[in-house]
């Protein structure tokens, strides 16, 4: 069976790179037309010139701030008409550091890039996909939400409230037939990764490249498949869910970890 999204209107957050810019591409591919934002201009429009597909709208917006959300949605469906598809995708660590590291300004830095930016994006979207034939809502959470460590635990708890509200959408949404669900990547080479490597190279002073591959292979020992993933890798179950194949499907995380939840060394 082919997935087609011919006629569907998908809105991105988070598209400049990694998993939201894989995913604008693959949904540009299958005919749908995409909304998509994020804070960096110049990669938008890189994004709008190599989309497959006319009829796409692309908007800065920090998703930070509630005032850029509610410009975005108001935006995206005047450019769209309405939506059927929602993937609150935009997220951030920040900051890597341990517990008694982080400050309240952390914490609250990383509550509304994770998790307010969600549940903004759900209010405001959720009137125009009641109006869908096919309306989903995908959340890209994080494998962080439900094995956190002792690094970044503000990013984890956060993205573990991103995983329950996902549930408690998929509740207040069944009746319109609005399927909820959450996809949790397991270590994906991000911005978040490039950052860490350029400030370990700063202050060691070794060579860039030679710091990346370490944070690879030593990131890719700890997964049963033996490779860090790419944004890609996590693209095929979120066509998946937002496709007329996942009919039946809601209220459900989906772990794509390379097999890191299971290994236990």
């Amino acid at each position: 069976m082919d997935i087609n999204f011919k006629n569907r209107k998908v809105v991105i957050t988070g598209v400049s790179e990694g998993i939201g810019r894989s995913l604008a591409m693959a949904f540009g591919e299958m005919g749908a037309t995409v909304a998509g934002s994020a804070r960096n201009s110049e990669r938008l429009r890189d994004i709008e010139s190599e989309i497959s597909g006319t009829g796409h709208f692309f908007y800065s917006a920090d998703f930070s701030k509630s005032d850029d959300i509610k410009t975005f949605h108001n935006k995206a469906i005047s450019a769209m008409g309405g939506v059927d598809i929602l993937i609150n995708n935009v997220g951030s660590i920040q900051k890597l550091a341990g517990f008694f590291d982080l400050s309240d300004e952390d914490w609250q830095e990383v509550f509304d890039i994770n998790l307010m930016s969600a549940v903004r994006a759900c209010r405001l979207f959720s009137p125009s996909l009641r109006q869908s034939v096919s309306p989903r809502i995908i959340n890209i959470t994080s494998v962080a939400a439900s094995r956190p460590g002792d690094v970044f635990p503000h990013y984890s708890a956060v993205k573990a409230g991103l995983c329950n509200l996902t549930i408690s959408l998929a509740r207040s949404l069944a009746s319109d037939n609005v399927l909820v669900n959450s996809v949790s990547p397991g270590p994906v080479w991000s911005k978040s990764w490039d950052d860490e490597a350029k400030n370990i190279a700063e202050k060691s002073g070794k060579d860039l490249q030679s710091i990346v591959d370490e944070m690879k292979n030593s990131s890719a020992q700890t997964l049963l498949l033996k490779r860090m993933g790419v944004p890609d890798d996590v693209t095929g179950l979120v066509l998946f869910l937002a496709s007329d194949l996942s009919n039946w499907i809601t209220a459900s995380n989906f772990t794509v970890d390379g097999g890191f939840a299971q290994n236990p060394y």
